[in-house]
């Protein structure tokens, strides 16, 4: 069975899930589901950021992209947004 990560969601991953369309946070609170199990999956959907700060991974849910990081056994989730500006920060 493979290992499962807790799911950690934070208050500006919140605000931002909040303000989207009800169809697109379905959409996006069903790709995260899939982090508990892989974080880690491949390319494109799933992709390791090259850079600082926070948000060192990107899970693609066409036009969004969520942006977390994986500590240990936890994934925890910074932001959602649009492609167009989820990387001015």
């Amino acid at each position: 069975m493979p290992a499962r990560f807790t799911v950690r969601v934070t208050p500006s991953f919140q605000r931002d899930l909040e303000a989207l369309p009800v169809s697109v946070q379905e959409k996006v609170l069903e790709a995260v589901k899939r982090l508990e199990t892989n974080p880690f999956g491949s390319p494109p959907k799933i992709k390791k950021l090259k850079g600082k700060g926070v948000g060192q991974w990107r899970l693609e849910v066409w036009p969004y992209r969520v942006r977390y990081d994986v500590i240990k056994q936890e994934v925890a989730l910074y932001r959602v947004r649009h492609r167009r500006d989820i990387y001015r920060e």
